[in-house]
């Protein structure tokens, strides 16, 4: 396929528009006229994924989180961004990414999360899409709704602020970093917060108002090189998830 028709097939999926103004959405590097035959999917691009992509002999890097989020005015080898891009482009690399606009997205990170934990009825957290809250099918504690967190996500812990027998009814979720949300989690009535990249400060705060689970920035998204491979699944290109991991490790 022709990379501008993987990227018309990707913003019909997350438009562009629905990017916060912030990001840094769509084709990062590349020519759009280039023919595609295997994509690599990630979270992240770092220097083993552009080695990942080229020793599978990828045309593609399908990523969630993008580069370049600031103006550069130098690309070398002293930092690790200009390695990234040195190499890519030495290797006639394309690089794509679909960040804030794919976790806005009626078929994002965000819908698949409330689909996967079971969560019925689910609604945009915030008025611009960012979110889900919804109800359980079957209220919970707080501490058999880690244990699914976990075991759906496929991750070793969580990190909760909260009484271990509260019962859970309403859940709201906004994957990675979206603690700055759980306000409106509370404002809505919900009984926890789904997110990662909590901070110790913010959760004395909510505690008393909110339970949390923090699954962590990884974990709550790197369902997103799934929802990739199966935008691609019936078409004449191989998709390869990336075999890197979560960058924090624990002991």
């Amino acid at each position: 396929m022709k990379l501008i028709e993987i990227i018309k097939i990707l913003e019909a999926e997350f438009p562009p528009e629905g990017a916060y103004e912030w990001d840094n959405v769509g084709l990062l590097v590349g020519d759009n006229t280039a023919e595609i035959s295997k994509i690599l999917v990630t979270l992240d691009i770092t220097e083993k994924t552009i080695a990942e992509a080229v020793d599978n002999g990828c045309q593609l890097i399908l990523s969630h989180h993008p580069i370049m989020f600031s103006g550069i005015k130098r690309i070398t080898s002293a930092s690790s961004e200009g390695r990234i891009l040195l190499s890519a482009i030495k290797n006639g690399l394309n690089i794509y990414a679909a960040h804030t606009n794919c976790d806005v997205a009626p078929k994002g990170i965000n819908a698949y999360l409330a689909d996967a934990l079971g969560i019925e009825n689910p609604s945009p957290l915030e008025e611009n899409g960012l979110g889900r809250i919804g109800t359980l099918k079957e209220e919970c504690t707080l501490s058999k709704l880690c244990e699914k967190v976990k075991s759906t996500l496929g991750i070793d812990f969580v990190r909760y602020c909260g009484d271990e027998s509260n019962i859970i009814k309403t859940v709201a979720l906004g994957s990675g970093a979206c603690a700055d949300s759980i306000p409106f989690a509370i404002e809505k009535g919900a009984d926890v917060m789904i997110t990662g990249d909590t901070k110790y400060h913010n959760m004395l705060d909510v505690c008393s108002d909110i339970s949390v689970i923090d699954a962590g920035h990884y974990g709550t998204e790197i369902v997103v090189c799934h929802i990739f491979t199966e935008l691609f699944k019936n078409l004449p290109v191989e998709v390869i998830s990336t075999k890197s991991f979560d960058v924090y490790k624990v002991i």
